[in-house]
């Protein structure tokens, strides 16, 4: 028996399908009526709502578009705008170049979305003036299943006389282009509604974008408000020409990265700004995101002050803009980038992370891609764009390792670029307050970011020399700091060195070449100075005594500020504090004890039970450094971290404490020449434990003398030198930075004294290194800065 044969039937209902049912937010249906302005190469398009009363529109209100792109005649009405899902934009670009902004051919639908009635006018240049009208409540009928979609009548007629179609109350006729008269509005407009249809079309707009043409003008126009007396401002909040002004208005000087990849996908650019300053840029090999050429991303941090001028110069709270745009050929996708949208995962990932990662509050940028529809599909409803290969590398690979990068630079170097307390109060709300400061005041100045910019760059950076193509960064950040990070310095040098010379920028070269030479002589000098001081030592001794009995008599009043003048002064309720702590590490060392002797018996991990006795060793110091610090000092005060007079402190501590202590039989020198403050928050107890450390060191190497010099490397950085005629270091050490590890001795001790200190000062951000002295002896030398 021979089958039937059956068609698809295209039922009346078809329309709400890819009309209004599809499409679900009026201001997402305007924005396809507008791309299809742009990709018909209008240059000026105007949507203008009439009879809009002051409590919002009626229905007698009308919705008009209106272009002077190239325009319909009766074969493109018939053979394209009637045939539904019909587009010959797919697989077509315009004379200009420019990729089109819509490319589903259901775009006319929106008409469908926003009114039940749609009145089109349209002609080419030297054309017939053509009317289309559409009753869209002719396809509604729901009862009848046999109505086909192509049963319902619609009539084009010519337009022969303009004169005679005034009921469509539009003044001027376009020599080529389109009208759009939607009545019988199906929702409400009001002031609300339509400002928030501006910034929609604002958002829509690519700030960026340059047409090889003149600019598309935009403007939205409600006759009713403009000519009403709420004032400008209200005015230009919801009419007027539609410009997309956000990122241009961030002129004040802020934290961003960028990155390019080219149009032929070969290369990626990235650049990083600070305070409008370049910190890097590096051109490489683009063998990360081949599928993705032509693709731009930017993200700004916005700390609390740059929040403030953004709401400032914006009037916008970046809470209510938005994070991370998507633009697609030079138009925004929707809903990317919308408050509560994270299409990227932002917050995700700062849930997992809080202190670690930035969030959508934290940052604001766009995306800029390139593509046709195999690349970047759009789904359906206009909201969004498939799962296409493309959009996962962009959105999971390429933007998240950009902002890595910014992470990088904002978390660890700048530490959130934190601000005092005191201001961050005048911020409150993050960005809600329009900031009036004109200085902004960090918890850390530039010189130690800078610090831990150099030490990290080429991390930050991220790429492996032989990806190089060309590579610069800011000598300016090694100004000062290769005085008090040489190592750090010295080891980027070495690290640039790596590089082929002939993939890094010549003006950098020579910047190096030139810091290399400060270096060198700095070095020089330093070596000069040490040797001058070693032949000085002998003649200044005796004068040194004097001096050393002076200053004792000074400090007895300098000391009144942190010590005690007498024990006896010391009150029940300090001495049971002072009890009560040595208890508490009694405690600790015991259970690390027992964890030691317990991970022996079952044959632990060697590593593991020398780090609960290394740990053990550390609260046994600290029980014998409260024990005299305690007798000397306010306890209740030492443990927790306060502003210290650093160099003071020291002084005094050595007078007080442990000359009658851990240095009763060596000669301590010490030589000042800080002559102002210098505080840094600290643990007055983890000071004293560096003090002794140090000059524990010196006896056990068999020192008689130690010289402690203090002075000033620049204006935020001080260098504590411990100078003794010890031993020195043993030539069996691997190298001389293994005296800091733990375990390591030449003397006869644990091998974890200066273990511990290096711990104390690497909590600091400060450094410390070994020196070895000639004829004999060892310097130990202390960097920190404020």
């Amino acid at each position: 028996m021979k089958n039937d044969t059956y068609h698809f039937r295209t039922n009346t209902l078809l329309k709400n399908l890819v009309g209004k049912d599809l499409i679900n937010d009026d201001k997402i249906a305007v924005i396809e009526l507008v791309k299809n302005s742009i990709d018909a190469d209008s240059s000026e398009i105007i949507i203008k709502f009439t009879n809009f009363p002051d409590e919002g529109s009626t229905t007698k209100s009308q919705l008009i578009i209106s272009d002077n792109g190239i325009g319909m005649d009766l074969n493109d009405i018939r053979d394209k705008w009637l045939n539904i899902a019909y587009s010959d934009k797919k697989n077509t670009r315009p004379e200009n170049q420019r990729f089109y902004a819509g490319n589903k051919g259901i775009g006319r639908f929106s008409c469908d979305r926003l009114g039940k009635d749609l009145d089109l006018i349209t002609r080419k240049e030297n054309g017939e003036l053509l009317h289309l009208h559409i009753n869209w409540e002719d396809f509604e009928i729901d009862d009848n299943k046999d109505l086909t979609i192509q049963e319902i009548p619609i009539d084009v007629e010519v337009i022969k006389d303009e004169l005679d179609f005034d009921f469509l109350k539009i003044n001027t006729f376009p020599k080529s282009g389109t009208i759009l008269i939607i009545s019988r509005l199906r929702n409400s407009w009001d002031s609300e509604t339509l400002s928030k249809l501006k910034t929609a079309l604002e958002k829509f707009i690519n700030p960026n974008q340059l047409f090889q043409k003149e600019k598309i003008n935009i403007y939205l126009s409600i006759p009713e408000i403009e000519n009403t007396e709420k004032g400008k401002e209200y005015n230009e909040r919801i009419t007027g020409k539609i410009r997309n002004q956000i990122f241009e208005k961030l002129k004040f000087n802020t934290t961003y990265i960028e990155s390019m990849i080219s149009t032929t996908g070969d290369r990626v650019t990235t650049k990083l700004w600070h305070e409008g300053e370049k910190v890097f840029e590096l051109t490489e090999k683009n063998d990360s995101y081949p599928l993705i050429p032509d693709t731009y991303v930017i993200i700004y941090f916005l700390n609390p002050y740059k929040k403030a001028y953004f709401k400032r110069q914006t009037g916008v709270r970046t809470i209510n803009f938005g994070s991370v745009f998507l633009f697609l050929n030079g138009f925004r996708i929707s809903p990317y980038g919308d408050r509560g949208d994270d299409w990227l995962e932002i917050d995700v990932r700062k849930s997992q992370g809080t202190r670690r990662f930035l969030g959508s509050r934290d940052i604001i940028g766009r995306i800029e891609i390139f593509g046709n529809e195999d690349q970047y599909k759009p789904v359906s409803s206009r909201e969004g764009l498939k799962q296409t290969p493309e959009f996962r590398q962009l959105r999971e690979k390429f933007f998240i390792d950009i902002l890595r990068k910014l992470e990088k630079f904002v978390v660890e170097d700048l530490q959130w670029d934190s601000v005092p307390s005191h201001i961050r109060q005048e911020l409150i709300s993050e960005d809600g307050i329009d900031w009036k400061g004109n200085k902004e005041e960090y918890k850390e100045s530039w010189d130690i970011k800078k610090q831990r910019t150099i030490s990290s760059l080429m991390t930050l950076i991220g790429s492996s020399p032989d990806k190089i193509i060309e590579f610069w960064f800011n000598p300016a950040l090694l100004e000062g700091v290769y005085e008090t990070k040489q190592e750090e310095v010295k080891k980027l040098l070495a690290e640039i060195n790596n590089i082929n010379p002939v993939n890094i920028d010549q003006r950098l070269l020579r910047n190096l070449s030139r810091i290399n030479k400060i270096i060198e002589q700095k070095e020089s000098d330093a070596q000069k100075a040490r040797s001058e001081a070693a032949d000085l030592r002998v003649e200044v001794s005796e004068q040194q005594n004097k001096i050393i009995e002076l200053e004792e008599k000074q400090e007895i009043y300098k000391a009144q500020t942190i010590f005690l003048r007498h024990v006896t002064s010391i009150d029940v309720e300090q001495l049971l504090e002072f009890h009560h702590q040595i208890d508490l590490d009694t405690n600790i060392v015991n259970n690390y004890l027992s964890r030691s002797i317990k991970a022996l018996r079952e044959k632990s991990d060697k590593k593991n039970v020398i780090d609960l006795l290394q740990k053990a060793i550390f609260i046994t110091n600290r029980i014998s450094t409260i024990s005299q610090f305690a007798t000397k000092a306010n306890f209740s005060s030492g443990l927790a971290k306060e502003p210290t007079d650093i160099p003071a402190y020291i002084e005094q501590y050595i007078y007080n404490v442990s000359k009658n202590h851990i240095a009763h039989d060596i000669n301590i020198t010490i030589n000042n020449e800080i002559n102002e403050l210098f505080e840094m928050e600290i643990s007055r107890v983890e000071l004293s434990m560096l003090i002794d450390n140090f000059i524990s060191n010196s006896k056990k190497s068999s020192a008689k003398n130690l010289i402690i010099q203090m002075f000033m490397v620049s204006s935020n950085t001080i260098r504590i030198s411990f100078i003794d005629d010890g031993k020195g270091l043993s030539q069996k050490l691997p190298n001389i930075e293994s005296i800091f590890e733990p375990g390591i001795t030449t003397t006869t001790g644990s091998g974890l004294g200066l273990y511990h200190a290096k711990n104390i000062v690497n909590k600091l951000d400060g450094s410390i290194t070994a020196i070895p002295n000639q004829p004999k002896g060892l310097e130990i030398r202390v960097e920190l800065t404020r």
